[in-house]
């Protein structure tokens, strides 16, 4: 503990805007010593009201000038959200995040070590780019030695009558836990006892606007409460008969809401502060800025300066002081108090530092090398069984804290047993959601029918785990602890270590099999493509299969573009997105052969498990027909067609051959991709061209990139077994 409660807590306010984290933590005792913004206005509002001046561009800041800033406990910062680059995965987190805003409060946490941060941003942030930005996030703060927990609030339950879901993201240093659930509330579900009694208020005539009937009228889980809509110019082209009334709805200013519920989110973007309200007298009138700024918890004295549609943008863009001042109060009692080691998300917590550091691989290297297999097993499969990776971290946790609890017996219903299900469910499957873990479950590894047995993970557990290996391994791993007397805590710092590694490493090494000229026959080479496209274990979704084919296809063209007369002079075009259609993509296929003039010669068009048809055909011709400069159009398909669509195809190419010149064959996948292997003079370079587009392609994951060493060691040792040699080829 650090000594007594007397000592005032500082903290610097990034991003401070007007002041609203500054409000909330003052309100708490403590003391701002740094604020820094680059908003003019925001600036101007904020000397007026606080006396200090903020204006500090943090991005031109240097290192030695951040750390002579006055230390402090706490950093705060409402920042906007960006994307990441990718460019940097080799390099780690830091790098990834580098000219985002994010990467400052990386630098500022990294330089001056405060004590806690808190954050906040908009409640999406999670699924921000398909929820790669908050991975690295949470990845990037963990790595900084942050203990983090995160929570989506709503100010309305925190004594302001607004709807406004904010992520908060509270982080500790110290290996202390924010529990959210410590938060004080103060619901409020009407807006009526914040509004201003008297003043010049703006009033709409009856005719500008249009009130649903009372039993068409309903309050929503929100609190809001839609009575109606501004009577505003709608679009009609194109709309369905009756449903015209819509394109009013859909636009935030032409909405009204009754004052007997709740605001909607005062945004930023609303310059002109056009929120409605119906007030029981009948009339409906606009917010005044005033109750805008009340509604936010700014006090009634605090001085608004500047252009009206600035101070509406002043407040959209701010943070609710009330809710931060709730968040404020708990950390405050959470740097002051011991950490409950007992607690099991506090455990957990401190492990999962633990293995962040070198402890993690200790403990890997300390078990035995059958041991260590079982760990790299269950991690490997961490994505893809769910369910069993969480069910292992659950018994492993559970055993370090209840030593003489047989975890095995993970039913209450067993004699002896206890309940896994539950205590997965309130700690573990939290813990792992929070930290971005690949094996996180929505709700309980327990949920997984296999795992979910009246039976107990003895070596003869009878559950269908789908892996053998994985199986094996997690009921060893139980038996190992309960049997032979193992520390769990050594397993959990292990697999966890292994999972950070894994998370972190977003580039996978292939195995590069080729080591002297013709390594591989080209027969081989097909087969472990094959195997490749049609791995099952990547994820749920299967995403990213279908870019395989291209990436091999694009492969083979790095090295025709340079061996074959053909292509003399010509260019290969980069890959654009595979899953951007060809319009948003520039491109008329996946592949694309330009000539010297960068006129389009060649496209390569894939269809992974789709049928080619004439209606394929003539959309490949509608591309290119004005080009007048496309020789060959290949539409290349998994899936074989039977004779009589062939005949289709055969004739309708003939056809657009007679009309255009341009040849467009449809062909099989595989079969074009063996006869370009025998074109090549060396197949070896392309298969280091092929490992060299999947370790580089941004829309492939890990899972991809770990599944061709896994085909490829898994064939390879079918080949020499079967032929009894060292390497193939030989």
């Amino acid at each position: 503990m650090r000594n007594s409660e007397s000592k005032t807590l500082k903290f610097a306010d990034l991003f401070s805007g007007i002041g609203g984290f500054r409000l909330g933590l003052e309100r708490n005792g403590m003391e701002c010593v740094f604020s820094a913004d680059i908003d003019t206005h925001a600036c101007e509002m904020y000397k007026e009201n606080y006396g200090d001046d903020s204006f500090h561009d943090i991005t031109a800041m240097t290192d030695e000038e951040i750390s002579n800033i006055p230390d402090f406990d706490i950093l705060t910062g409402g920042f906007p959200c960006q994307s990441f680059s990718i460019s940097g995965r080799k390099k780690g987190f830091m790098d990834e995040t580098r000219g985002t805003l994010f990467f400052e409060i990386l630098r500022f946490l990294s330089i001056k070590r405060p004590r806690a941060f808190i954050l906040e941003n908009v409640k999406n942030l999670v699924h921000h780019d398909g929820g790669r930005t908050f991975t690295v996030m949470v990845d990037s703060l963990n790595r900084l030695g942050y203990t983090i927990n995160h929570k989506v609030l709503n100010s309305k339950d925190f004594g302001v009558p607004q709807n406004r879901e904010r992520i908060v993201i509270v982080g500790s240093n110290e290996g202390k836990f924010f529990d959210f659930n410590k938060l004080e509330m103060n619901p409020v579900h009407s807006m009526l006892e914040f509004l201003d009694n008297e003043g010049d208020f703006e009033y709409l005539d009856p005719s500008e606007y249009t009130l649903l009937p009372p039993d068409k009228v309903k309050r929503q889980s929100s609190d809001l409460i839609f009575v109606g809509y501004r009577n505003k110019k709608i679009r009609v082209k194109g709309v369905r008969p009756n449903t015209e009334y819509l394109s009013r709805v859909h636009k935030m200013p032409n909405r009204i809401y009754s004052a007997q519920g709740v605001n909607p989110t005062i945004s930023s973007q609303e310059s002109s502060g056009r929120y409605f309200i119906l007030l029981p007298n009948g009339k409906v009138r606009k917010l005044t800025i005033n109750e805008c700024y009340r509604f936010m918890g700014f006090p009634d004295d605090f001085k608004k300066v500047g252009q009206l549609s600035k101070l509406y943008n002043r407040i959209g863009n701010s943070v609710c002081v009330p809710m931060i001042e709730s968040v404020g109060k708990v950390v405050k009692d959470m740097l002051f108090n011991e950490v409950d080691e007992s607690d099991p998300t506090v455990f957990l917590e401190k492990i999962y530092k633990l293995a962040g550091s070198q402890k993690g691989n200790d403990a890997y290297n300390g078990l035995t090398e059958e041991n260590r297999n079982f760990v790299d097993t269950i991690v490997s499969k961490e994505k893809m069984l769910k369910g069993l990776y969480t069910v292992l971290i659950t018994s492993l946790t559970y055993k370090c804290l209840y030593p003489e609890q047989d975890v095995r017996l993970h039913q209450a219903s067993l004699k002896g047993g206890y309940s896994g299900r539950s205590f997965d469910t309130k700690y573990v499957t939290p813990f792992l959601k929070k930290n971005r873990f690949s094996g996180a479950m929505k709700e309980s590894g327990w949920l997984t029918r296999s795992l979910e047995q009246p039976e107990p993970f003895d070596m003869n557990f009878p559950g269908k785990i789908s892996n053998k290996n994985a199986k094996f391994a997690f009921l060893s791993i139980l038996n190992n602890i309960e049997m032979e007397y193992e520390k769990p805590e050594n397993y959990l710092l292990a697999i966890f270590a292994k999972s950070i590694e894994r998370k972190a490493k977003e580039e996978v090494v292939l195995i590069r099999p080729v080591q002297k000229e013709s390594s591989l026959k080209i027969d081989d080479i097909m087969h472990l493509l094959k195997l490749h496209f049609g791995y099952k274990n990547y994820t749920e979704t299967q995403r990213g299969n279908s870019i395989l084919p291209v990436i091999a296809f694009y492969s083979i063209y790095e090295s025709l573009i340079k061996e074959m007369a053909r292509y003399k002079g010509k260019k290969l075009t980069p890959r654009k997105s595979h899953y951007s259609s060809d319009k948003n993509s520039g491109e008329t296929g996946d592949i694309v052969i330009r000539d010297k003039n960068n006129n389009i010669y060649e496209v390569v068009e894939i269809k992974s498990d789709k049928l080619v048809d004439v209606l394929m055909v003539n959309d490949a011709y509608n591309k290119f027909k004005s080009l007048g400069s496309v020789q060959r159009y290949y539409i290349l398909s998994t899936v074989t067609p039977d004779e009589k669509v062939a005949r289709e195809l055969s004739k309708r190419c003939d056809e657009i051959f007679r009309e255009s010149g341009t040849q467009i064959i449809c062909n099989g996948l595989m079969k074009t991709l063996n006869y370009y292997l025998r074109l090549l003079d060396s197949t070896d370079e392309f298969i280091n061209n092929y490992i060299k587009n999947v370790e580089s392609d941004p829309e492939l994951n890990a899972e991809h990139k770990i599944s061709w060493n896994i085909v490829y060691n898994e064939y390879m040792k079918k080949y020499r077994d079967k032929h009894n040699i060292t390497k193939p080829g030989n």
